[in-house]
């Protein structure tokens, strides 16, 4: 029988705290997720007095829901960069990409994180011709700007490490690995204890409140900060809310990131030699067409972990299961029929950028908008919003120079996601015209 809960829970412990919580603190961190606790490691490891809350049980959000790939980048191809924001920012949006999964991957390293860290490289595989010529495109000025362990592989290439017929090659990135997600946030959680951070779930933030005769040059506290029960003071206070921003907190930004759902499914135990089989090259896969899948084995090595967006707009774990497990058996025909031990769903947080920022408003300082890349990013950048509060002088991230845009008639509540939903399966229905036609042609030719 399948489970709608995520499979990494399985078997983790939870976290309780049931001290009270500090009338005063420097900081006041709102979400415990991987940016909210990467925020406050840094924070508590530079002398700050730290609190972090959390609207649900800590783990409960997207930082223990994903699908564990770490992996670098972010989902603006360097031309329309350079087009909307100049070269330079485009050169360095690259390199603080790469820098992001640098700095997670260290950062577990040499903190010794028990997550079942993996360097298994990632392949983004090509739904279309067109798609193989874009990515190489795109590669070859991606490399003038900082070299990077990524290089273009064929068809041929390809089905070294995958056992399907699906696509027309990919990229390949060396560098890139996997976590098991539960494991590694716990880890953080942790680390982020042991320096001082104090964390606190079922703590809602209900309304943040800056005082009107605060002034930004003292050490005064400048916010106040109402939970359901009590209230704490704090001089700077950071969102690290992603895609479970809510407008009754933070109606700015509720208006600038997009709530869109993930589903996830893991397969019974298939056994290590038939998982072998179907992923022999132990790599994580990531489409390229637009309702895409991502899949990798789980790190047992016995069971085959998929996840889609079978809808942009939120839909129960048990309506999107047929679409996961059609999509399953149209990459793998033979795990047609196979059982599914668990699925799930959780939000991630999109920018209408399609880029991470890391901005203040009022005061309040937030990190957001990783929109499916959070694994390395959400860490990286955490730890760079501590870095802007120890140093509000100094610009710390590219990420401040990618605005926060909104949209007109957008309070929060995406109403246009369904419609965007049916426009991208209209895209993928279209691209599914065109592979058929350059299938026919290579067999023709």
């Amino acid at each position: 029988m399948t489970k709608y809960t995520p499979y990494w829970w399985e078997g983790q412990p939870r976290f309780e705290n049931n001290n009270e919580l500090p009338q005063s603190v420097d900081v006041v961190i709102v979400g415990a997720g991987y940016t909210g606790l990467s925020a406050a490691l840094t924070l508590a490891n530079n002398g700050k007095k730290v609190i972090v809350l959390d609207a649900e049980d800590i783990g409960f959000g997207a930082s223990t829901r994903n699908g564990g790939m770490l992996g670098s980048g972010h989902k603006v191809s360097n031309d329309h960069a350079q087009q909307k924001y100049g070269s330079e920012i485009a050169s360095n949006l690259h390199k603080e990409a790469n820098a992001s999964l640098a700095y997670t991957t260290n950062l577990i390293k040499e903190n010794q994180i028990d997550c079942d860290l993996q360097i298994c490289g990632r392949l983004r595989t090509s739904w279309l011709p067109q798609n193989q010529t874009d990515m190489s495109n795109n590669l070859n000025k991606l490399k003038v700007i900082e070299d990077f362990n990524s290089q273009m592989v064929n068809s041929d290439v390809l089905k070294r490490s995958i056992k399907t017929d699906l696509y027309f090659g990919g990229q390949y990135y060396e560098d890139h690995g996997a976590v098991q997600p539960r494991k590694f946030h716990y880890g953080l959680l942790k680390l982020a204890i042991n320096a001082g951070a104090m964390v606190f779930g079922n703590k809602p933030a209900i309304k943040v409140i800056k005082k009107s005769n605060s002034n930004s040059n003292s050490n005064d506290s400048l916010f106040t900060v109402h939970t359901p029960d009590s209230s704490i003071e704090c001089r700077d206070v950071l969102m690290a809310t992603n895609g479970y921003t809510r407008s009754k907190l933070s109606k700015y930004l509720s208006r600038r990131v997009l709530p869109v759902p993930s589903f996830i499914i893991t397969t019974i135990d298939l056994g290590k030699d038939r998982v072998k089989l179907l992923l022999p090259g132990g790599h994580c896969m990531v489409e390229t067409r637009k309702r895409y899948c991502y899949y990798r084995a789980t790190p047992c090595g016995k069971r085959i972990m998929l996840g889609t967006r079978a809808a942009m707009h939120a839909m129960s774990a048990e309506d999107a299961l047929p679409t996961l497990k059609k999509m399953l058996s149209e990459i793998f025909p033979s795990l047609e029929g196979v059982g599914i031990s668990h699925c799930w769903t959780g939000f991630t947080g999109f920018s209408f950028s399609q880029l991470p920022n890391l901005s203040s408003n009022n005061g309040i300082y937030s990190a957001l908008g990783y929109c499916g890349n959070g694994v390395a990013m959400a860490p990286y950048l955490g730890h760079k919003a501590a870095l802007k509060i120890l140093n509000p002088g100094q610009r710390v991230s590219v990420f401040e120079q990618t605005p926060l845009e909104t949209r007109p008639y957008y309070y929060g509540k995406p109403w246009f996601l369904p419609i965007a939903s049916a426009y991208f399966r209209g895209f993928d229905l279209f691209d599914y015209y065109r592979r058929m036609k350059s299938l026919k042609k290579s067999n023709f030719d």
